[in-house]
C-alpha cells in the first residue's frame, strides 16, 4: 500500500521536508513508525521540532471521528455465530463483521482450532445464525488443516454438508510480507467484486490470517498497513487474525510514581488476568499492533483438566482459559472452554467478569500509583482459583509431555533414578584429583 509521501504534507515547510528527507523518511509511514528520539538523532533535529512535526502529521491526517451509538446502530453491521452460544453472549452477540479480531495465545492454546470453526459457522443460512457467506483462509507457514474441518462438519450438530463445506473456504499462503500486502491491498477487493457480480457466488464474510506474528520473526521494526481496516469496515467482513505471545520479563524495582512506562500501559491490553499464571505471557507485535484491532482475545493453556463425565469419558479433560482483554462491542470478561471434535465448546457456568472499578486518573503521579494497586488488587485475586475449579485435577504440565504416575506414591523418583543409572565403583578413584580434567580414555 502506498502512504503519502513527505512532498504531499501540506502543514510542513520546505526546510522541514527536506530535513525528513535527508534523514530518510520518505512517506508518513516511516515517520510516525518512529519514535521522537529516532527522528531527533537520524534528521539531527531538536526533540521539540521533532514532536512538533509528528503533531502536525498526525492533525493533517486525523480521521474524522464517530459516535460509537452511531456505529453500534450501522444498519449494514451484520454478525454470525460461533457456534456456542455462550461464547456469543461473551463476544457481544457473535463475531461482528467491519471488525478486525485477534486471538492471541501459546501453541497448542486453541486458536486455529476456533479460527477454523468460524470458517464453518459463517456459511450457516442466517436462519441458524451465519451469513451464507464464504472465508478465505490466508496461511503463513502452515496449510489448511482440511481434516480438521471435515471433522468437525460431521461432529457439530449445526453444521451439515447441505449448507456449508471446504468449497465455500478459499485459503491462500503469504510467505513474505510483501505477499500479504498484495493479498490484502490488491487480491481480496478484487476477488469480493468478483463474488458481488457473481449471483451463484457467496459474498466474502470471513478473513482469517494465520499467523500474523510468523512474518515479523526476523524483522527489527513492525510496520502496519491500514489496509486490514479499510478492508474490514468497506466491504462489511470480519478480519480474524492470529498472534503469538512472548514471555513478560518483570524485575524486581520499585515502581516509579512518576513516568507511566510500557509495562503499566501493557497490563490493560497485552495480557488477561483472570486465573493464576495467565499474565505472564503477552500478545506480541507491540503496542502499534494494538492499536489496529478492534478485539483481543487470550486463549490460554492453564494445565487444569477436570472430570465433566461427558460420553463416557473416565479421562479429566484438559481446560483453556479465555479471556477478553478489550473490544469495542463487548466488557471484558473471561471463561473455561474445552476443546472437542465439535470445536471449542465453553464451559457452562464458567464465565467470570472484573470486579475491579478504576477512576479516570489526573495525573501521571496518581495514574501509575493507581495501576500498581490495580494490579497488585488483581494478584490477590488470583492468589486462589476461582470456586469452579474446587475440586479439579492440578498440574501445570502439558498433559502431552507429563509422565505417568507411580503406581506407589511411597516409591522414591530418586531412588528409581540412580537403580537405572547406578555409576561404576571405581568412578571416583579414576579422577585425578590434583587436576583439572579427567585422563584421557582408553
Amino acid at each position: 500500500m502506498e502512504y503519502p509521501l513527505v512532498q504531499s504534507l501540506l502543514t510542513l515547510s520546505n526546510q522541514q521536508k527536506a530535513v525528513l528527507s535527508k534523514g530518510g523518511f520518505k512517506d508518513i509511514a516511516d515517520i510516525l513508525l518512529a519514535t521522537p528520539s529516532e527522528l531527533s538523532r537520524a534528521c539531527r533535529i531538536p526533540p521539540q521540532e521533532a514532536n512538533e512535526v509528528i503533531a502536525r502529521i498526525c492533525q493533517e491526517r486525523a480521521q474524522p471521528l464517530r459516535r460509537l451509538a452511531d456505529i453500534l446502530a450501522d444498519e449494514h453491521d451484520e454478525k454470525f455465530t460461533t457456534g456456542d452460544a455462550e461464547l456469543d453472549t461473551l463476544l457481544g452477540g457473535g463475531i461482528r463483521t467491519g471488525m478486525i479480531w485477534e486471538t492471541a495465545g501459546e501453541s497448542a492454546a486453541g486458536k486455529t482450532q476456533l479460527a477454523l470453526q468460524l470458517s464453518l459457522f459463517v456459511q450457516l443460512p442466517p436462519s441458524f445464525g451465519g451469513l451464507s457467506g464464504a472465508a478465505c483462509y490466508i496461511t503463513v507457514a502452515s496449510r489448511l488443516q482440511t481434516t480438521r474441518l471435515e471433522q468437525m462438519l460431521d461432529a457439530h450438530p449445526m453444521l451439515s454438508p447441505s449448507t456449508c463445506g471446504l468449497s465455500n473456504i478459499q485459503t491462500i499462503q503469504t510467505p513474505t510480507i510483501e505477499k500479504l500486502i498484495y493479498v490484502l491491498s490488491t487480491f481480496l477487493p478484487q476477488h469480493i467484486s468478483t463474488r458481488l457480480s457473481d449471483p451463484t457466488s457467496r459474498p466474502l464474510k470471513l478473513v482469517v490470517i494465520d499467523a500474523l506474528a510468523e512474518l515479523f520473526h526476523d524483522i527489527a521494526k513492525t510496520t502496519t498497513q491500514d489496509s486490514r481496516g479499510a478492508l474490514a469496515s468497506r466491504y462489511r467482513i470480519a478480519i480474524w487474525v492470529l498472534n503469538e505471545v512472548t514471555d513478560v520479563l518483570t524485575r524486581d524495582q520499585p515502581p516509579d510514581n512518576t513516568v507511566m512506562g510500557y509495562r503499566d500501559q501493557a497490563m490493560w491490553f497485552g495480557c488477561a488476568n483472570s486465573i493464576p499464571g495467565e499474565d505472564r505471557k503477552e500478545a506480541s507485535l507491540g503496542l502499534v499492533w494494538a492499536n489496529q484491532v478492534n478485539a483481543r482475545i487470550f486463549l490460554t493453556r492453564t494445565g487444569r483438566r477436570r472430570y465433566l463425565g461427558e460420553g463416557g469419558n473416565d479421562e479429566p479433560t484438559l481446560i483453556r482459559r479465555l479471556s477478553i482483554v478489550f473490544s469495542s462491542v463487548s466488557l471484558p470478561a473471561s471463561c473455561d472452554y474445552i476443546v472437542t471434535t465439535q470445536g471449542v465448546c465453553v464451559i457452562a457456568g464458567s464465565t467470570t467478569l472484573p470486579t475491579a472499578t478504576h477512576e479516570t486518573p489526573v495525573n501521571v503521579a496518581d495514574a501509575v500509583s493507581s495501576l500498581h494497586k490495580a494490579d497488585d488488587g488483581n494478584r490477590n485475586q488470583c492468589d486462589q482459583l476461582p470456586p469452579l475449579d474446587i475440586g479439579c485435577v492440578e498440574d501445570s504440565r502439558v498433559a502431552e509431555t507429563r509422565a505417568p504416575t507411580p503406581e506407589s506414591d511411597a516409591e522414591d523418583e530418586w531412588e528409581s533414578f540412580w537403580a537405572l543409572n547406578t555409576l561404576p565403583e571405581d568412578t571416583y578413584s579414576q579422577i585425578a584429583l590434583g587436576g583439572s580434567s579427567l585422563p584421557p580414555a582408553a
